[in-house]
């Protein structure tokens, strides 16, 4: 550092009289210009890589999450976990679905309220088979969860069976006031 002060006190007179040479401005302002746009496509690469371990660090954690924490347990049935099951279960959904045929067709005469209470049941006791679908693949092998699924389908085709007698009724008496009321027009 001293050497340096020292050459520039030796030799003043030169940096006083000397300009610099022409067009030095010009190329030292182009000089700059380049150095800033150096610096900003720096800044823009630094940004760029940052962004892109920030994304990638979001689908990665995304992607374990779903894969190890966020599990579904399996819907199961009783035909997936026992072979021998699989006909006790087409028989009793194959009657349920059959009732549902009958309910469908006689629906009509039963009044809104009657309807509405009745698919509500419905609902409940499809909400109870799914949790019963969601232990069962919990735990495939669990006699207790297959028990009570196969509890599930009797009762529920017994209250199908109740809902459609009970329908049949309404009808019937819907046809014997309509056939009282038409023999007393005559």
């Amino acid at each position: 550092m001293k050497s340096l002060e020292e050459f520039i006190k030796e030799n003043k007179e030169m940096f006083m009289n000397t300009e610099p040479s022409d067009g030095h401005m010009l190329r030292f302002e182009e000089r700059l210009k380049q150095e800033r746009r150096r610096n900003k496509i720096r800044l823009i690469t630094r940004i760029s890589s940052i962004a892109a371990i920030g994304l990638f660090l979001m689908a990665s954690s995304v992607f374990i999450y779903e894969r190890y924490f966020d599990q579904q347990p399996l819907l199961l049935n009783l035909g997936d976990v026992n072979p021998q099951m699989e006909k006790v279960e087409f028989y009793y959904t194959s009657q349920i679905n059959q009732m549902a045929f009958g309910m469908d067709s006689l629906s009509s005469v039963a009044q809104e309220d009657v309807r509405m209470m009745m698919s509500n049941e419905l609902a409940e006791m499809d909400s109870v088979h799914t949790e019963l679908q969601k232990k069962l693949g919990a735990n495939p092998g669990d006699e207790r969860i297959v028990n009570a699924m196969i509890t599930y389908y009797q009762k529920k085709l017994g209250m199908m069976q109740a809902f459609v007698n009970t329908l049949t009724q309404i009808k019937q008496t819907n046809n014997s006031k309509n056939d009282d009321h038409e023999s007393t027009l005559l």
